[in-house]
Formats: structure tokens, sequence, C-alpha cells
């Protein structure tokens, strides 16, 4: 995983997907983060990272992880289209 690509960061407290700005020590920092949602459509992107929290924030950072993986590339263009507002063609 390199600067620039969408992963998934998963700890305690949740799922998040977000594009790595870096990943060093068991923190991450991620730009244009989403905390990912279940609901009764599915699965989807909160405004955020927090119920609380700041809506749309640019980055956050994370601390003692429990993993990062990449993201599926479904999941990576919702992302994008979550985050711009462009929609992606298949």
């Amino acid at each position: 995983m390199e600067k620039g690509d969408i992963v998934t960061v998963v700890t305690i407290s949740g799922e998040y997907v977000g594009v790595l700005e870096s990943f060093e020590d068991a923190t991450v920092v991620l730009n244009k983060p989403r905390m990912v949602v279940q609901t009764e459509k599915g699965m989807g992107f909160a405004h955020g990272v927090a119920v609380t929290g700041e809506e749309n924030p640019e980055s956050v950072t994370f601390l003692n992880v429990v993993y990062v993986i990449p993201t599926n590339e479904g999941v990576k263009k919702a992302h994008t289209e979550a985050t711009t507002g462009i929609q992606l063609v298949k």
C-alpha cells in the first residue's frame, strides 16, 4: 500500500475507508475518511468518522489500529463517488 491508495482501516470502534496519507508505528492518517455503516438498505458511508464529530473532515489520524488492508474495487468506486460527487462509469 502506498500514499494515495484508497484503503480500509479496521479499529476496535469500526471500519473506515479513505485515502492513505501515512502509515507507521500503528498510526494511520487518512484523507477523505468515511466511516462504514450498515443499514436496512445495505452498506454505506457516514458523513465523517464519528457520530458527533465534524462532518466530512479532510483527514483523521487513527492510533493503534487493528489492521489496514487494500479496499475492494466496488468500495473504492463508491468512496470516490461519495467524496467527489463524480459518478464513475462501470
